[in-house]
């Protein structure tokens, strides 16, 4: 099947999505600015650019399973963020 939506917008869903991410972006701002700028870019190379872990590994200088390992502590700490929100 063909794939035209990003792993965000799938997570997201149909025509609401843009408006959940900007709000998802709002409630996550002051939790985004308290990561480190390493961070913050693996968060935008893998759902907004889209790259494999790897491909993030690679132009990091980081393993891949040190990558898999930013994302799942960045991803807890901004979700632990949005639940104290």
């Amino acid at each position: 099947t063909e794939h035209h939506g990003s792993p965000l917008s799938d997570l997201l869903g149909g025509e609401d999505g843009g408006l959940v991410l900007a709000e998802l972006r709002l409630a996550a701002a002051p939790a985004m600015a308290a990561l480190s700028e390493r961070d913050r870019r693996i968060l935008h190379l893998r759902f907004f650019a889209e790259l494999t872990q790897e491909q993030i590994a690679e132009q990091i200088g980081i393993s891949q399973m040190h990558v898999s390992r930013l994302l799942s502590r960045t991803l807890a700490a901004l979700r632990e963020h949005l639940r104290d929100e």
